[in-house]
This record gives C-alpha cells, structure tokens and sequence, in this order.
C-alpha cells in the first residue's frame, strides 16, 4: 500500500489522465448519441458568452502561460487558486447540467481538471 502511495505522488498525472480517459468512456456507454445532445451545454456556453465571465479567465490564463515560459514561479499558488476556482465553477455548471436531465461528459473532465489543480498544489512544487 505504501507502494502505490508513493507511485501515486509521484505520477499523478498519468492516473488522472487514465482516470478521465475511462470515465468518459463509461459516460459515454451510459448515454449513447451524448455527443449529438447540444442542450447539455446550452446554459454553460450563454455564460461563457459574457464577457464578465470569460475575460478574467482569458486573462488568468494568459498571465500564468506567460509566468511559465518567463520561469518566474513567485505567484503560482496565486494563480493555481484563481485556476481552481474558474474550473470548480465549471464543474458545477456541468453536473448541475447533468442532475436536471441533461446528461453530458464535461463534468468528468472538469473533475479531473480540478483534482489535477488540486494535486499540483498539494504535491507541486509551487514554493520552489
């Protein structure tokens, strides 16, 4: 057990990457045509159409592209927050979509978006 602990840590993406991967290959056996179903995302998409909303992210995540390719790691906790935040809205968004009928596979991967901000912070190197 602690074998996988450790295998765990240290290659995490890999296990979130796999993860996704079979999940949305359940949601889609559970939900044959998903793809063919634009209401799923009808409500997500008249809210990324604002740019109240859709600005700031363009910007976060413009800025932490930027921070990365200049090798400049002061304000990545920052950054990873604001990045959890914007993809836990989506996850809601998603699976609320999903629970009122609307069956789609976005809220698996923005589950695993989220795991995957959440294990950088936990396990990064964001102090560094």
């Amino acid at each position: 057990m602690k074998d996988l602990i450790q295998r765990i840590r240290t290659d995490w993406q890999f296990l979130i990457v796999a993860v996704t991967t079979a999940a949305v290959g359940l949601n889609f056996l559970a939900h044959p045509g998903l793809l063919e179903d634009h209401s799923a995302y009808a409500f997500i998409v008249n809210v990324l159409d604002d740019a109240v909303f859709s600005v700031p992210i363009v910007i976060g995540g413009g800025v932490g592209v930027f921070l990365f390719v200049w090798g400049k790691r002061r304000f990545r906790a920052v950054f990873l927050v604001f990045y959890q935040f914007v993809w836990m809205i989506l996850l809601l968004a998603y699976v609320w979509r999903a629970l009122n009928g609307f069956p789609n596979s976005t809220w698996i991967m923005t589950l695993c978006i989220n795991a995957a901000i959440f294990f950088l912070a936990l396990w990064g190197d964001v102090d560094g």
